[in-house]
């Protein structure tokens, strides 16, 4: 049985977006890389629906046991909804991060989509850290 192909795109910072362009929406989560890299998550504060998120901008902040990770959106748009599984149970992401996103969004511009990377190279990419 062959794999099904990882379609999402990936940022340098660990996230990534999952795009369904006929929606206009895109899906956002960390990589396993960030998961892995990360103490246990103790709660996570992420943009309310309806807030607008610019690319490279910190919006999504991890409280962990002695610091706080913050993380950039990986695209610019509105949030749509916020993943209520993951914000009233953290560790999911540590259980699989590729299956539980953080929030969706609707995404203003899909040419940002080529300022990430493809699952290849953000492998190519992680391989290197």
């Amino acid at each position: 049985m062959a794999e099904e192909k990882d379609t999402r795109s990936f940022s340098k910072r660990h996230l990534w977006a999952k795009v369904d362009e006929q929606k206009g929406i895109a899906y956002i989560g960390i990589t396993d890389y960030l998961a892995e890299q990360l103490a246990e998550i103790g709660s996570i504060d992420m943009p309310e629906p309806g807030d607008e998120v610019d690319m490279d901008n910190m919006c999504i902040h991890l409280y962990l046991r002695n610091r706080i990770h913050h993380l950039r959106s990986p695209l610019s748009g509105r949030v749509i909804e916020c993943n209520k599984e993951v914000l009233d149970n953290c560790s999911l992401l540590h259980l699989d991060p590729n299956k539980y996103w953080l929030y969706s969004m609707e995404y203003d511009n899909l040419e940002e989509l080529d300022l990430l990377m493809d699952a290849r190279q953000y492998a190519e990419y992680v391989d290197k850290l």
